[in-house]
Order: structure tokens, then sequence, then C-alpha cells
């Protein structure tokens, strides 16, 4: 039999975690606090063991949670009408809502500074939504990651994860690359938690994940749910001289209820009220009125600021919001300007990875949290999740996710132990992962994954394929997949930081088809699910979940009700 060392270096663990950002981190330290003699390694493609990967480390500075004196119940509700419009998993729902407050005050014990106020209580912007926002450390993971190595988690960074590892049904660990110096590195472990991000398909600068994590979970057969609520339709800001300021905040979300063409208000014309930031009536109130001709749109900041459009609300921490505008600075972001043209975007947020209240996935042995399963969870509903709707919630759902992952894969480690089951893994699997992950780096000739992921973009990224959609633009975008998926096989690249390319041009071909696929199959409109040939939401025949899985390399999809009946808020009778 052949020996895991012919083919590279063999890590053992009782936890593995794949992703060291702020939900990894997290699940690592809940696990340690629960048993301190588990042993967890992280591996994560970034320098996870400083606490530089993820996004956290790149965009914290505010979080959102249901704080003092907000309900719970109203949270609940609120994202039921508001942002779910009733796909929501109601009981974890519940859960984050009743939970949120007490893990954002446990980061403290991290060492993360969290803004307060002299008289102890948290500095938040008290928004007349029943939630706060208040100012978090932008290294917020730089500190959770030194707590991690004093607590003795164990790191191995700068490997790119390309498969999970099987035994029979059981998830048992994973393999992957260094991107540094190319060597193979097999990961053993009795529970595996995925929590490396989600697919943004690489768009924006700082939401740009490229959706390995998603990839991962699929390909070892576990069900995927709301893939097709993956779009967030957005604004990006131009200064008029060909500059463009997107996805450093830069989005005109916080302006969504301020969108002028002429003087008019078109944002209360389509949507009156003040709501919360990204919403998909706002942004669809800009592509309506496009189609009449009406350019050029703009977001008054004046206006936005005296009528208490939302601006005063926000408190970052103070080391963010110097950060923040120091990066603006260096992009010489027009601060002059008080009256922004914006033009359309999206932000693609596919966190689809199917998890029960325990962040369990439909593979034994296997956790999702945070990015990699937030809207697989069910939570959020008819949204991209995180964050939503809701300004902040990203990290509060990471915190969330990875406390739940932590504690789950604790008890599982415990429950495993008592059991007569080892580990066994087919080395011949193990040889062909490894030929396959460094064939393009063997062959004499190609195509670039690059111009592979841009293809992809293509398809991806326009409002009216992604955000606003029709049968025929999304037949025409998944033939622009499939066309750019066809040349998968023949990719070629020169060194690690290209083969890193390669496994993320596969990820993005899958994601676009889950993507395109569930989108067509859901006949209405619902939340970010916005729909030109199918205008209502019909919650008689699409009250449901899309249920998408691998299954003998066949992908398959099903419906599943959502049981509104086990719930405790019913539908209003109007929308039956």
């Amino acid at each position: 039999m052949k020996d895991l060392k012919e083919f590279g270096t063999v890590h053992k663990s009782q936890i593995l975690i794949i992703g060291g950002a702020c939900s990894g981190l997290t699940a690592a330290l809940t696990a340690k606090e629960s048993d301190p003699d588990v042993d967890i390694l992280i591996t994560d493609m970034a320098c996870a063991s400083k606490g530089w990967a993820g996004k956290a480390a790149r965009t914290a500075g505010l979080i959102s949670f249901v704080g003092e004196g907000k309900d719970p119940e109203e949270f609940v509700q609120y994202n039921l009408k508001e942002i779910g419009f009733y796909l929501n998993d109601q009981h974890l729902l519940r859960d984050m809502a009743y939970n949120s407050r007490r893990i954002v005050e446990h980061l403290e014990t991290w060492g993360v500074s969290i803004e307060r106020e002299e008289n102890g209580h948290f500095a938040v912007a008290k928004w007349p939504f029943p939630w706060v926002t208040g100012g978090i450390d932008p290294d917020m993971c730089k500190h959770m990651a030194a707590k991690a190595n004093e607590y003795g988690v164990r790191f191995q960074d700068y490997i790119e994860i390309v498969e999970l590892l099987k035994d029979g049904d059981r998830v048992v660990g994973a393999c992957g690359f260094h991107v540094k110096d190319g060597s193979f590195h097999i990961f053993l472990a009795d529970v595996t938690i995925l929590a490396c991000g989600s697919q943004n398909f690489d768009i924006t600068p700082i939401w740009c994940s490229t959706g390995v994590s998603q990839s991962l979970a699929y390909n070892a057969g576990a069900e995927m749910r709301n893939c097709e609520f993956c779009g967030m339709g957005d604004f990006a800001r131009t200064d008029g001289q060909g500059h463009l300021f997107y996805g450093m905040h830069g989005g005109a979300h916080i302006g969504h209820d301020h969108l002028y063409y002429n003087g008019e208000n078109i944002s209360q014309k389509w949507r009156p009220g003040f709501h919360s930031s990204m919403d998909p009536n706002a942004a669809n109130a800009w592509y309506q009125e496009y189609k009449q001709g009406h350019w050029p749109i703009q977001i008054d900041m004046e206006k936005f600021n005296a009528e208490g459009g939302g601006g005063e609300f926000f408190h970052f921490h103070p080391e963010a919001f110097r950060r923040y505008m120091r990066h603006h600075e260096i992009g010489g972001y027009p601060f002059d300007h008080q009256v922004f043209n914006v033009v359309p975007g999206v932000i693609s947020e596919m966190s689809a990875v199917r998890v029960g209240h325990s962040m369990e996935t439909t593979v034994p042995c296997l956790l999702a949290i945070g990015d990699t399963s937030g809207s697989g969870s069910a939570r959020a509903g008819a949204v991209p999740a995180p964050p939503a709707k809701i300004h902040g919630t990203g990290l509060l759902n990471a915190v969330y996710m990875g406390t739940r992952g932590g504690e789950t894969a604790v008890a599982l480690v415990h429950t495993l132990s008592r059991l007569p089951v080892e580990i066994h893994v087919d080395a011949d699997r193990i040889e062909a992962i490894k030929e396959e992950t460094y064939a393009p780096l063997n062959r004499k000739d190609g195509i670039s994954p690059r111009d592979i992921i841009h293809e992809i973009q293509e398809a991806i990224a326009p409002c009216d394929y992604v955000f606003v959609k029709s049968e025929d633009r999304m037949k025409e975008a998944l033939d622009i997949i499939r066309d750019a998926a066809s040349k998968l096989d023949n990719m070629k690249v020169d060194n690690y930081h290209d083969l890193v390319k390669c496994v993320e041009a596969k990820a993005m071909a899958l994601c676009g088809e889950l993507f395109y696929r569930t989108s067509m199959m859901r006949k209405e409109s619902r939340g970010f699910h916005l729909r030109e040939d199918y205008t209502e939401m019909d919650n008689k025949n699409w009250l449901k979940w899309i249920i998408v899985q691998n299954q003998n390399g066949e992908m398959t999809f099903r419906t599943e009700n959502v049981p509104i009946e086990q719930y405790d808020y019913p539908l209003p009778e109007n929308r039956e």
C-alpha cells in the first residue's frame, strides 16, 4: 500500500479549519475555550497565523447586532418582512438575534477593541430599526490570531486547498499546495470546518472571494441552498474624469434612499421611506429609470445628510475611519464634491453551502461557517448573505456562525473518540488529485486561467444578467459560462501563484452555473431575485428553497417547502 508521505507533507489534527479569517478564528477560539486540549489546525491561502486573512482584515470597522434597548423579536420580524420575505429559517434567525449581543461582547475577551462611551456602554448608531451598529477594531483578526496562538491553535499558512478527502461518505480532511513553494500537503482530521469565504467572482477590490469553499463543498456532495440569491445590486461612484470608486464601501448603499434624476428623488418614487442599506428595490429604481433614458443618476450627499438620511448614524471605529479616509485620499477620492454621478454595479455574494442549526452540512463530519454558508443556512432568506441588507452584519454572521461551529466541532470530536472509527484515505485518489492539480504547470501550451475568469465575469457582472433577470438573458449568460468552462482542461500557467487562479477559475465556472440554473428555476421575484418575466412574489408556488447537489457527477435540483407551519410567524394573509 502506498504511503501518503510519498505525495507530500501529511498533517493530522482533530479539527481542521479551512480558512483563518473571522469565522475560522472564532470557531477555533470557541472550541479551545470549550476544550483546551482539542487539537486544532487552521490552514489558509494567506497568513492567518498573524491575522492577515479574509475580508474582516481589510474592512472591519462596523458591526451590527441587537443591542441594548432593542427587541430581538422585532429584529426577527423585520428580517422576515423586509429582507428575507419568509424564506428564512426562523429558528436560526431567532437564535442569532437573542445571542448577538453576548457574542459581540465576548470578542473583547479576545483582545478585539469595540468602541465604548465613557459610561461603559457601547458607542453605537441608534438606527430607527431593531438593531444598533458599533465601531469595531479593523485589526480584530490580528488580535484573534494572537489569542489563538496563545491557546495552542496550530497554523499552516499559504495553502490553497483543492479538494476535500473522504472515507466513504465522511469527510476526513483535505489536500492542497503551498502557494509559494508549490509543495503538496495532505490534511487528515476527525472534523473539518469550511470557513474560506464566499463566491464574489473577484469583481470588486474588497469583496473579492473566489468561491473555492463553494466548489469544495459541492464536489464533496454537500447540498447547496439559495444559490439564486447571489447578485446584490449596488452602485459605483464616478467623478466625471473616468475614475470609478467601487468596492471600498464606495458604492451607494448608504445612499440608496437618495438617488436623484433632475432633482427628483427616484428612490422615494419607486420605494418610499427610509430603508436599511443594499435594498433591491432602490437598485431596481435606477435600472428602470435608466431604461427610460433618464441619465445621469446622482446622489446628493448634502440632502442625504440634511434630511437625516443615515450619514450621522454610522460610528466607525476611530482607527477604521482613519484608514478609510487615508485609502480614499491615496485614491484621489473627490471629497470636495457633494453630488455624485453613479453607475450600476453588482456585488456577488454566493454563500450557499447548506447547514443546519449546528453549522453541520449534509456530509458527515463537515461543517461550514461564515461567508461559506450564510445563505445556505437560510437565516437571511431571499437575499445574498452576509451581510444581506443590514450594514455591519457580515461580521456578526461570521462570529455567530463561528461560535456555533466551534461548539459543534468539539462535540463531534468527543463523540468520535468514543467510537471505533479510523481514517482511511485512498492513496490512488490523492495521487490523481496531485497530478490534476499540477497539470497546468506541465502543459506546453494552453489558455491562461485569467482569460477564463474574465470570460466568466462578462456573464456575472452586468446588472441585466445578474440582478434584474429574464429567461433569455440568463440563457445568454449561462452559455458564456459554459463556453468558458469548456476551456478549463486546457489551462496553462508558469508559476504557483497563477496555479491558484486555475482553482479559482473552476470554482467560478461552477458557481456561475449554479446561480443561473437556480435563477431560471425560481419563476417569481423575491428579495434580490428580480425577474422581468415573473414580476410578482408567488408564495403559493415558491415558498420553497431550491436544493442543489452533486450526485455522482450530475448536478441535481429539487425544491423543499419552507416549514412555515413550524415557525412562530406565519405568512400575512395578503401574502398568501
